[in-house]
């Protein structure tokens, strides 16, 4: 059998080895460079510190510049911005900020292999460490200048909280704390406080402590800003009262007393003070005067001033009435019923004697206008005597006199002051009318009268010119009035119906003429 040429030569087990006759060059492979070891954990924990510390620690220096420079824009901004205003709302940019680095701090630390080290991480943790007891500690700092802002704002000293304040809010505005709101209201308050007291009108001064109680009721300045409205106000009072201008300083007394009542003794002597003054100074203001001493007796009656009350009121009351010493009623007939009408009981005695005079000055008052001819006058206060004194016995005086005084506005004659309405003489004069019209007859003199003479039915309207005698020839069936007279002049004013007015004078004799007859006399 012919051998197989396709046969191994060393049989069934033998190792063929091909070799490719075309020669090629041979190709140098050349690894890349494996990264660098890096702790995930200590890259998220330096980002974590919020200035990209992290990028630095993974060798991505433009990553960590560019961080470090948006989180110091982050801060400027925030500080310019007022962010304590809005604490949370930079609360949360800060946790997206912090989220954003540490994310990203873990994507690129995975793409490393892992180190064994732990020193990186420990590193981290000191960091992150730092940063937040860095954080701590300026926010105790920033509590602590608040507190000694509130204890120098508590003791009254603004200058010394306003710079603690101002560091709250400026420097460690950054702690986001509630005591940055706080530190501003303290700003505010000690501005106001401030600048209340930078006037020298004492009324500005006042308004501006009154307005910032309103604003800052619960202000720790509250004690001080009493002491200085109760300061301002007193030297304000005391400096009216020691000018002379006591109605001025008690108004101020009185606010003041809104403030601390302890200065009740104070401002009863203002009152007093007043009250004198009034008396003392013509003319007496007895409303004022009196006004003030009741002021004193109702509301302090236990000051040392409350026991000068009652001689004041006689003091005052003698000053008042003095003109009636003087012979000058009309002067004190006002000022009478201003005491009659005192219902204080501290004012007693002096409304009891002027009701006592109170009506005889007035009728005084009324015969003197008409014995002086001012008829006019006399008869206003002879009405105001019988509207205010309707039962007095000396009605009939005014009433007479009152009569007299119409006469004289009538007749334009000086008539003297007549007897008592009622009174009358041994002259019977007897007058009667002639014409058909009623007559008002007012007669003044000696006594006075007041009539009418009805119309006399039988007898015609008027009566032709001339007709003397005749108009009067017997008083027979005519209206008759006869009234009694004392010897003298007297002023005779005849209102005649449709008619003009009769104004005569005669003289009442004892043997003289007894009849007075009364007509009218007109051209048919």
């Amino acid at each position: 059998m012919a051998p197989n040429p396709w046969a191994r030569s060393g049989g069934p087990e033998a190792q063929v080895e091909w070799v490719d006759p075309t020669p090629t060059d041979p190709i140098l492979r050349i690894p890349p460079t494996p990264p660098e070891p890096k702790s995930t954990a200590a890259a998220v924990l330096l980002n974590l510190t919020g200035v990209g510390a992290g990028y630095f620690y993974l060798r991505r220096r433009w990553q960590a510049w560019t961080a470090t420079v948006l989180a110091v824009v982050l801060i400027v901004v925030a500080f310019a911005t007022n962010a304590a205003a809005n604490p949370w709302l930079w609360r949360s940019l800060a946790a997206v900020w912090l989220v954003i680095l540490v994310l990203d701090a873990r994507r690129i630390a995975v793409k490393h292999p892992p180190v064994a080290n732990r020193r990186p991480v420990v590193i981290g943790v000191i960091a992150v460490v730092a940063v937040v007891g860095a954080y701590v500690g300026y926010g105790v700092l920033g509590r602590g200048a608040y507190d000694d802002g509130l204890a120098a704002q508590g003791s009254g000293d603004c200058a010394a909280a306003t710079d603690q304040f101002k560091a709250v809010t400026g420097p460690y505005e950054l702690t986001l704390s509630s005591d940055i709101a706080a530190a501003n209201r303290g700003l505010d308050e000690c501005a106001d406080f401030t600048h209340a007291a930078d006037s020298e009108d004492e009324a500005v001064v006042v308004q501006r402590y009154g307005q910032f109680r309103d604003d800052h009721p619960d202000s720790p300045l509250t004690p001080f800003v009493h002491d200085k409205l109760v300061e301002t106000y007193t030297t304000w009072a005391r400096g009216l009262r020691d000018e002379g201008k006591l109605a001025d300083a008690i108004k101020v007394y009185r606010d003041l007393l809104s403030v601390d009542e302890s200065f009740g003794p104070e401002v009863a002597d203002a009152y007093l003070r007043l009250a004198k003054k009034l008396t003392s100074e013509p003319p007496v203001s007895a409303s004022a005067a009196a006004t003030a001493l009741e002021a004193i007796a109702d509301e302090f009656a236990d000051t040392p001033s409350a026991k000068e009350v009652p001689a004041a009121f006689d003091a005052l009351y003698a000053a008042a009435t003095a003109p009636l010493a003087a012979g000058k009623p009309c002067q004190a007939v006002d000022v009478l019923a201003f005491f009659a009408g005192l219902t204080n009981k501290v004012a007693a005695k002096v409304a009891g004697e002027a009701k006592t005079q109170y009506p005889r000055a007035m009728l005084d008052c009324g015969l003197n206008q008409l014995r002086d001819g001012e008829a006019t006058a006399a008869v206003g206060t002879l009405d105001r005597f019988a509207r205010t004194f309707p039962d007095h016995g000396d009605l009939p005086q005014a009433q007479s006199a009152r009569i007299a005084a119409l006469v004289a506005i009538g007749t334009r004659a000086q008539v003297p002051v007549p007897a008592p309405l009622g009174t009358t003489g041994p002259i019977t004069i007897t007058f009667y009318n002639t014409v058909n019209s009623s007559i008002n007859i007012k007669l003044a003199g000696s006594t006075a009268h007041e009539f009418t003479l009805p119309p006399c039915t039988t007898c015609p309207e008027f009566h032709a010119p001339g007709a003397g005698e005749a108009a009067c020839d017997v008083p027979v069936g005519k209206p008759l009035f006869a009234v009694g007279l004392r010897e003298g002049t007297h002023h005779v004013l005849a209102e005649f119906e449709d008619s003009g007015d009769l104004v005569k004078q005669f003289d009442a004799s004892a043997g003289g003429f007894d009849l007075y007859c009364l007509y009218v006399e007109r051209n048919s």
